[in-house]
């Protein structure tokens, strides 16, 4: 076997590259259990000027996951790296990556749900109270199973933050897109209905031993399906209007196959 192959952080990288995800969980696996060997080989993948290009293909997923493996790892030495890199001229799109990768510097939770996990919020998210007590409120379900899950971060909405989600489902994590500006009425109704289900749908594929993160049709069908349920049992009016509106169609469409017969 050769030395990359041996190598976690190689394997990581390979993992994010081809879209394996249980290469990814085996590689990360790894990397935690060698702390002092991966710290050292983070720091010099990170000590490349190939972050100051454009990426190409998957290298765009590279500079994120090197970041997170490091702040898991060793916090101290995650903080003198943001503050060498912040001296770097990176490529734009590295740049957004570690502004916001660097905020977990003093990553703190706002509170805890399922009996210890850390949920996080975005300094840029004006209400992280209001936040924490949604999630509170979605986690308490009857039935919905969190036992896969490690930790929830909710980040502040922005077009870059798509393969946060991606490597965060992979290593047990789950992502949550906040608004930063404020709304009210049907619209601030509407974006905690839409955050609601998508919090229930990304439990989903952990409860349903999805590996792919959403990248598989079927598998995002099947977590539609858990978020809809968990939509029901956390909203009895919901269920009551449902019926209420499906029941009179199921009586048509019971009448009319009897017309037919």
């Amino acid at each position: 076997m050769d030395t990359a192959a041996r190598n976690p952080v190689e394997r990581l990288l390979r993992g994010v590259s081809t879209d394996h995800a249980e290469t990814v969980m085996d590689a990360w696996r790894d990397v935690l259990r060698d702390r002092e060997v991966s710290v050292v080989d983070l720091c010099r993948k990170l000590d490349s000027s190939a972050w100051q290009e454009k990426p190409h293909g998957p290298s765009g997923k590279y500079f994120g996951v090197l970041l997170a493996a490091l702040h898991e790892l060793d916090r101290d030495i995650f903080v003198r790296e943001v503050d060498r890199l912040n001296d770097i001229p990176l490529h734009p799109l590295h740049r957004k990556t570690l502004e916001i990768l660097s905020r977990r510097q003093n990553d703190k939770p706002v509170t805890q749900v399922g009996g210890g996990i850390p949920v996080y919020v975005a300094d840029e998210i004006s209400e992280p109270d209001l936040v924490a007590d949604n999630v509170r409120r979605w986690s308490r379900v009857r039935g919905l199973n969190l036992d896969e899950v490690t930790r929830i971060d909710v980040l502040a909405r922005h077009p870059a933050l798509d393969f946060l989600g991606c490597y965060d489902v992979q290593l047990s994590g789950i992502v949550l897109t906040w608004p930063v500006d404020r709304v009210s009425g049907i619209r601030l109704w509407w974006r905690r209905l839409d955050a609601e289900h998508t919090f229930y749908h990304e439990v989903g594929h952990h409860a349903c031993g999805h590996l792919e993160g959403g990248q598989v049709a079927t598998q995002e069908a099947e977590a539609n399906v858990y978020a809809v349920k968990m939509m029901l049992r956390a909203r009895p009016p919901l269920r009551l209007l449902l019926v209420a509106v499906l029941w009179p169609l199921v009586l048509w469409q019971r009448r009319s196959h009897r017309q037919k017969a």
